[in-house]
């Protein structure tokens, strides 16, 4: 038996060996990997624990210790102290706390042997502690891959770790029974658990080298696509320009370098590149905000850059911003990728330059005055909007009901406004109500309040907006959606000025003015049976009829001049003047959402202007012509039915004094070609 431990020692220690220095050599050729490293040392290790005399696993151990014994145990103590860092370095499960515990139980368990007299050794037991940390420390990190998706890695550890815990629960759990087992074999074996290196060895061995192989397999995948790479950037007729964290040049491919006037990519190496090649200005705005883009790691925006060439050109580049990183997975840069839209640019100008020379005739909207800007945002020169106005003010100083009738974005709320502040109320409260914007089921409580408890969510008394408003004036904002139910309760208010709150039974007085409003025919609402007789009579006291935009066209340019000053300064943008064909267009459409819908175009078409002059948004679709009906009608619709009509005046005459392109205020080819692209002809 004792020649079978013998063998089995050397057969451990040849396979230690060879295994180590395997490993050994391959550690010592990667930069910053330590797993094969570490195995190897720790397989040199059992090595020279098995090789060196007294031999093999078969030991005659009884203190005190021989000195050949005592320095042999080095290599053993050694191992363990090593396998949680191998074990850590595999599975990169990082608990440094324990792996020192083990290395200094370890170094206790080694000097107290050299104290011990006799069989019931201090050392044993302290390196039984150090040994079941060690199971512990293994077995967690499979279940830390596991969890990590690592699955492969950690089956092959855990293996190796359940051999290692069944021998270290034999030599452990009960020494008697060793002790006869010892006795039957003729043997004294030296801590069972000294035979999982042959298991260890084994398996971690083999995981290690066909990881290894792996690697060498997605190594030269690498490096055939880093090749592929390679030739696509040299080749390839975009700007590829690399940074490192403080914007100096590491890297350009070939297509950067002419294009920038250089031959050797060593002239520019470790150069900033936006002092080389940004203007002064703009040069140390974009450096700072390449800082700031590092720090908080957010890529810049891709927009065209202005570079100035070796050769004193100047280039217009569309920058695409990839962050490069380290293996830390740091940031180590910024990858430029640019394409030269230096010609895109130039042509782009050009075409503007001679849009604007075609487009001569233009209305000036900054020194466009506002000949009659009535009162605040209420704009208008026309008849009906000054009849309206002047019925506005009549009213004003008297104390009686006022209906406005208009259709939706007419403006009714302003007149509202006017109304209220030309009134001997006008010191006092202005409550606005949306009647379509409350629930049924609320707005009873929103207009005369509720008392405390009147129902499940009353949990305190609440005024009403009549009751907020009372000594001031209240507007009622689409009245003809005021539920039927709700009424009798409001006319109640108009004729006699009380009231009760919901759960009430004290009768409130108020003194307020109302001011309705709708979009609503009243008197069909009447005749259909949703809306009171008497109500009605009693809001029409005073009816105003705001009239539509379409029925105020002399009006629109003093809209667009007022919101295009006031968007543009909103904006910061110098936008001042529009053509006067779009103006034409702007008149001759229908506004089916009147006021309202000229400031959302305007808005949007400010927005996406780039020069001085206005450049409408068209693209949209809506209801309604220049009729009045609900057809729908896109604006390039508009836009020809106006061509048309031009063209039928002139006799189909385009060039010039008396031509169509003279009253549209284009030039003669513009206005061919919007023929073709509206599909034009005599025929029409």
């Amino acid at each position: 038996m004792e020649l079978f431990y013998l063998n089995l020692a050397l057969v451990t220690a040849g396979m230690a060996l060879v295994s180590g220095l395997i490993n050994l050599i391959a550690g010592l050729n990667k930069e910053g990997e330590k797993t094969e490293l570490v195995f190897g040392i720790l397989c040199l290790c059992g090595f020279l624990f098995l090789i060196l005399p007294p031999g093999g696993f078969v030991l005659e151990d009884n203190p005190p210790y021989a000195a050949d014994l005592k320095f042999k145990r080095i290599f053993i103590w050694a191992y363990y102290a090593l396998l949680p860092f191998f074990i850590e370095y595999y599975s990169n499960y990082k608990k440094r706390f324990v792996s020192y515990s083990i290395v200094f139980l370890l170094a206790i368990s080694y000097i107290s042997m050299f104290f011990t007299k006799n069989d019931h050794a201090a050392w044993f037991y302290i390196s039984r502690v150090a040994l079941g940390l060690i199971l512990y420390y293994g077995m967690a990190a499979s279940i830390y891959g596991i969890r990590e998706k690592k699955i492969r890695e950690a089956r092959w550890l855990m293996a190796a770790m359940i051999i290692y815990g069944i021998l270290y629960l034999i030599s452990t759990v009960n020494l008697v029974e060793m002790q006869a087992i010892e006795r039957v074999l003729g043997v004294t074996v030296f801590f069972p658990s000294h035979l999982n290196m042959i298991a260890f060895i084994v398996i971690m061995g083999i995981r290690l080298r066909v990881n290894t192989q792996e690697k060498l397999r997605l190594e030269k995948q690498v490096r055939w696509r880093d090749t592929r790479w390679n030739l696509l950037v040299k080749n390839m007729e975009l700007m590829i320009v690399e940074l490192d964290s403080d914007a100096r040049i590491m890297f350009l491919n070939p297509y950067a370098l002419r294009k920038l006037g250089y031959k050797q990519e060593t002239e520019l190496l470790k150069k900033n590149w936006f002092e080389q090649f940004a203007a002064n200005e703009d040069g140390a705005i974009l450096n700072a905000f390449y800082q700031k883009s590092m720090i908080e790691q957010t890529p810049m925006p891709g927009v065209n850059t202005k570079l100035k060439t070796r050769d004193g050109d100047n280039l217009v580049v569309n920058w695409t911003n990839v962050f490069v990183y380290n293996k830390d997975d740091s940031i180590r840069g910024i990858m430029k990728i640019g394409m030269d839209n230096t010609e895109q640019v130039k042509s782009f100008e050009q075409i503007q330059m001679l849009k604007n020379e075609l487009e001569k005739e233009n209305l000036l909207l900054k020194s466009e005055k506002l000949g009659a800007q009535t009162e605040h945002d209420l704009i208008g020169q026309s008849d009906a909007i000054l009849y309206a106005v002047q019925k506005s003010k009549q009213v004003a100083t008297t104390n009686a009901g006022v209906l406005l009738l208009g259709e939706t974005g007419s403006g009714k709320e302003l007149f509202a406004n006017l109304v209220h502040r030309n009134s001997f109320r006008n010191n006092h409260v202005f409550v606005k109500v949306n009647c379509a914007a409350i629930p049924n089921e609320l707005i009873e409580s929103e207009l005369f309040g509720h008392e405390k408890g009147a129902f499940t969510s009353a949990i305190a008394t609440r005024k009403g907006k009549f009751e907020i408003a009372d000594g001031g004036t209240i507007f009622l904002d689409e009245i003809g959606e005021l539920p039927l139910a709700l009424q009798p309760k409001l006319l109640r208010v108009l004729q006699a000025g009380e009231f009760e709150r919901i759960g009430g039974h004290q009768v409130i007085k108020v003194d307020v003015r109302v001011i309705a409003a709708t979009n609503r025919n009243l008197q069909q609402e009447v005749r259909a049976g949703n809306f009171r007789e008497d109500l009605f009579y009693r809001l029409n006291v005073f009816p105003i009829t705001i009239p539509p935009l379409r029925n105020r066209k002399d009006d629109i340019p003093l809209f667009i001049s007022h919101f295009v000053n006031k968007y543009a300064k909103e904006f910061n943008k110098e936008v001042y003047e529009v053509s006067k064909a779009d103006l034409t267009r702007l008149c001759e459409y229908s506004w089916p959402g009147n006021i309202r819908e000229l400031i959302n175009l305007v808005e949007r078409s400010v927005i996406v202007s780039r020069g001085t002059q206005l450049e409408i948004d068209w693209q949209m679709e809506t209801s309604g012509n220049s009729n009045g009906n609900n057809a729908k009608v896109l604006m390039e619709d508009v836009e020809k039915a106006h061509i048309l009509k031009i063209l039928q005046e002139c006799n189909w005459k385009i060039n010039g004094d008396d031509g169509a392109a003279s009253k549209l205020g284009i030039h003669p080819s513009t206005l061919r070609s919007k023929l073709k692209k509206l599909q034009i002809e005599r025929a029409d």
